[in-house]
């Protein structure tokens, strides 16, 4: 029998394409790590969507993946963005490790909300994609969601990749950019493979940041946070911050994952998750400047 990985069995569509496929063929499903994954006939696979080693590593073996949207793929106490940068996000990880897995195949359940893009995206890097032909009704989604077991944040926004920029570019320039217009708030140092970031007049850093080259490839860039005044450092995940050339277009997502503030939550919605939506925005708004501004590109980044 061919192995068929669903996305998840939380949802309407998961709970259907479950009672319809088993029996006919050995299911696999994503499953959350204290999801109860009780009395039913399917491997689950506790492998975190965001990270793409640990998709690539679900993908082992698989033949068909049916992408659809699920409960599971929004966990976290909060999540800014919009879903369709989320959704497309994940497309972008399914389809990688397709490719890398060699899965015969992507079926993807189409609905009233989600772009076309998605589908191109799922295709994008080489496996054959089928798309369903009566859309599913679907209202529209926001990320609003909340569930009070998870304590961490994500965020995601996807802006222009400027003309001539690598994604690499975009990562570099995305610390340099906060020293300059947040010159009289915000401190970045660069020391060796750390970059620091303190607020004005302040000896500890709020957040220490280190690239990881391992993760890094193929336009991908992972900066890890690995501690400063203003994370929590949880055992099983590393928060980061991600930045991501996608397929097809002159385009990037940039993403905050995992990341758990170490002040009280209504403290830090008050404060620093407005604050942080607000220099992204702006950060979206200077990548659209650098875009149509010729020769910008050739803006030299001076960090290391």
């Amino acid at each position: 029998m061919k192995n068929v990985l669903l996305m998840g069995v939380n949802g309407r569509i998961g709970q259907n394409l479950y009672r319809e496929l088993k029996g006919a063929f050995n299911l696999y499903a994503f499953s959350s790590a204290n999801q109860d994954d009780k009395n039913l006939d399917v491997t689950f696979l506790k492998k975190d969507l965001f990270i793409l080693p640990e998709v690539e590593e679900a993908l082992r073996g698989i033949d068909i993946v049916i992408f659809f949207e699920d409960p599971i793929m929004r966990l976290n106490r909060q999540t800014q963005g919009r879903f369709e940068d989320l959704y497309i996000l994940l497309a972008d990880n399914i389809a990688r490790a397709s490719q890398i897995r060699e899965v015969e195949q992507i079926i993807f359940v189409a609905d009233e909300v989600s772009s076309e893009y998605t589908a191109e995206v799922l295709g994008a890097y080489g496996t054959e994609v089928k798309i369903t032909q009566t859309p599913i009704k679907r209202y529209g989604k926001t990320l609003s969601y909340k569930a009070s077991d998870y304590n961490s944040v994500r965020s995601v926004q996807r802006a222009p990749l400027p003309a001539g920029w690598h994604i690499r570019d975009v990562g570099r320039y995305y610390f340099e950019w906060l020293n300059e217009i947040l010159y009289d708030l915000i401190n970045v140092e660069y020391d060796r493979h750390l970059i620091k970031i303190r607020f004005a007049k302040m000896d500890s850093p709020a957040l220490v940041v280190e690239y990881d080259a391992q993760r890094s490839y193929n336009g991908v860039e992972i900066y890890r946070i690995q501690g400063g005044g203003l994370s929590k450092r949880m055992s099983n995940k590393t928060p980061r911050l991600e930045f991501r050339e996608l397929p097809g277009r002159e385009e990037f997502i940039m993403a905050l994952h995992d990341f758990e503030p170490k002040s009280p939550w209504a403290v830090y919605l008050l404060t620093q998750a407005p604050l942080y939506t607000l220099v992204n925005r702006i950060y979206q708004v200077e990548m659209t400047i650098n875009n149509e501004a010729p020769g910008s590109h050739n803006r030299p980044y001076n960090g290391e």
